[in-house]
C-alpha cells in the first residue's frame, strides 16, 4: 500500500471533561493518571474533574497530593455529602470541555469509550454504555425499584436504563441541560434526556457495572419523591382534582339532606342543620384547597428549582499538557494557572 492509499488518521474529537465523584476513598493515583493519558489520545484536550463529596480529612489530603502530581486535574470539595447523582450534576455544571464524560477510570472500558466516540462522530449528542447486572439488593428492593421506574415512565415518558450506565458521553449543550434540569438525577439514568439531543445506548454485558452506592431507606424514599415531583406537576394537579371532586360530593350531599328534610317524615331534630353545616364547610374547604393548589402550581411553573450545594475549595493541578495555550502570566512573563500565591498588596 502506498502512502497515498493509507487511511487518514482520525483527528481527536475535541476537548473533554471527565467527571468523577469521590465519596469514601480517593482513586488510585496510577489508574487516574493512566486514564488521563488514555483520554489525551482520544481528545484534543483533557480536563479531569473530581467532585469530593463531603470527604474525610484523609481523603482530602490524598486528593491534594493527586492534584499536585496529575496534569489537568481539578478537584471541587463539597461542604456536605449529597446524593451521588447530584454530585455528578455538580461536575457537569462546572465542566468546561466540549464533551463531558461520566465514568470511573478503568482501562478495560477504553474499548467501550472508543465505541461511544464513534457514535458521537455520527451526530449523536448523547452516547451511553450499560454494563453487566449490578449486585443484587434483595427481592423486595428490586420489585419496588421496578415499580417505581414504571411509574416514572408513565409520568415522564422516559425509560430508565437497566442495567445502569457505566460510561456516559454528553455534548456541552446536553450537559448544561442536565445540570439545569429539575429531574437531572433521573435523566442521568434514562435512554433519552430531551428532544433535540439524539441519544445512542450501547449494551456491553461483559463490562462490570460500578458498585452500588448505599442509601438508607429514608434517603431512598426522599430522593424518589423528589424525582417524581420534579418530573411532572401531575401530583399537584391530582390534588386539585381531588379537592374539586370532594367539593362536588359535598354539594350533592347538601342536596340529599334537603331532599330528606322535605320528603321524609319524622327526621331527627337538628340532623338537617348539622348535616348542612358540615357539608357546607367541606365544600368551602375543598374549594379553597383547589384554589391554593392552582396558585402553587403557577408558582412551581414560574420558578426554576435550584439545587443547594456549596463548593468550599477548588484545586487545580499546576501541571498542564498544553500550558502554552494559557493566557495568564505572572510578573516574570511566564504562563501561570490560577491566582498568584502572593497577594497583590504584598508584592
Amino acid at each position: 500500500m502506498t502512502g497515498l492509499d493509507a487511511p487518514a488518521a482520525v483527528p481527536p474529537l475535541g476537548s473533554v471533561s471527565a467527571v468523577m465523584v469521590v465519596d469514601d476513598a480517593a482513586h488510585d493515583t496510577g489508574a487516574l493518571a493512566a486514564w488521563g493519558e488514555a483520554l489525551a489520545e482520544l481528545f484534543s484536550e483533557v480536563e479531569l474533574v473530581v467532585v469530593a463529596n463531603g470527604v474525610a480529612s484523609a481523603v482530602a489530603l490524598a486528593l491534594e497530593a493527586e492534584a499536585a502530581e496529575i496534569p489537568d486535574l481539578t478537584v471541587h470539595f463539597l461542604a456536605d455529602r449529597i446524593d451521588h447523582d447530584t454530585a455528578h450534576l455538580v461536575g457537569l455544571d462546572t465542566a468546561i470541555g466540549d464533551w463531558v464524560l461520566l465514568g470511573e477510570p478503568d482501562a478495560a472500558r477504553l474499548g467501550v469509550l472508543r465505541e461511544l466516540i464513534g457514535r458521537v462522530r455520527e451526530g449523536y449528542q448523547v452516547a451511553t454504555a450499560t454494563g453487566g447486572a449490578p449486585p443484587a439488593r434483595g427481592a423486595v428492593y428490586e420489585w419496588l425499584e421496578l415499580a417505581y421506574f414504571r411509574l416514572y415512565r408513565a409520568l415522564s415518558g422516559r425509560t430508565v436504563l437497566r442495567p445502569p450506565p457505566v460510561l456516559r458521553l454528553y455534548s456541552r449543550a446536553a450537559a448544561l441541560y442536565l445540570a439545569g434540569s429539575p429531574d437531572g438525577e433521573m435523566l442521568l439514568k434514562t435512554e433519552v434526556i430531551a428532544g433535540g439531543f439524539p441519544a445512542y445506548v450501547g449494551r456491553f454485558p461483559a463490562v462490570a457495572s460500578d458498585p452500588l452506592h448505599a442509601r438508607n431507606w429514608r434517603a431512598t424514599v426522599s430522593m424518589g419523591l423528589h424525582e417524581l415531583l420534579s418530573v411532572s406537576a401531575l401530583p399537584l394537579r391530582l390534588a386539585s382534582f381531588i379537592a374539586l371532586a370532594t367539593g362536588g360530593l359535598s354539594l350533592l350531599y347538601s342536596l340529599y339532606v334537603v331532599g330528606v328534610y322535605l320528603f321524609k317524615p319524622d327526621v331527627l331534630a337538628g340532623w338537617t342543620t348539622l348535616s348542612l353545616q358540615i357539608s357546607g364547610m367541606m365544600f368551602l374547604f375543598s374549594l379553597l384547597f383547589a384554589l391554593m393548589a392552582e396558585y402553587v402550581l403557577g408558582i412551581y411553573r414560574g420558578l426554576a428549582p435550584r439545587r443547594r450545594y456549596v463548593i468550599t475549595r477548588e484545586l487545580r493541578s499546576p501541571k498542564r499538557r498544553h500550558a502554552g495555550r494559557l493566557n495568564v502570566i505572572n510578573e516574570e512573563g511566564q504562563f501561570h494557572l490560577g491566582m498568584p500565591a502572593t497577594p497583590v498588596g504584598d508584592r
